[in-house]
């Protein structure tokens, strides 16, 4: 359906044209279309901004999810560290250690640039 406002502009753009023949048809059509072009502008506008406030929040989301899984890794990583180190003994309980420490960084490091390449 179309805009009542732009169709009355073309309407009162087709009644001058009427009135004042066929010299002023370039200075009418001319005018005509400024304004059509203004509407569509705009249009395009509102519907670029309701885009981008759809995935504002959706952004916003992702660069939080790092934190969830940095406190769960420390979460999961001390009671590891825990048991790894009361278990094994000596250089054995450092190197369980430092291998779950090296695996929970890996998974981090992951899905940090997961989130930066999908952002």
């Amino acid at each position: 359906m179309p805009d009542p406002e732009l169709r009355a502009d073309l309407e009162a753009t087709l009644s001058a044209r009427r009135e004042l023949g066929d010299d002023y048809d370039a200075a009418l059509a001319t005018s005509f279309l400024a304004r059509l072009e203004r509407e569509v502008d705009a249009r395009v506008d509102a519907a670029l901004a309701a885009h981008r406030a759809l995935r504002a929040p959706a952004a916003s989301r992702r660069r939080r999810g790092g934190s969830g899984l940095a406190i769960g890794s420390i979460a999961l990583g001390i009671p590891v560290s825990a048991v790894l180190s009361s278990n094994l003994h000596g250089v054995d309980g450092l190197v369980g250690v430092v291998v779950a420490w090296a695996a929970i960084a890996a998974i981090n490091v992951v899905q940090a640039l997961e989130r930066r390449a999908g952002g």
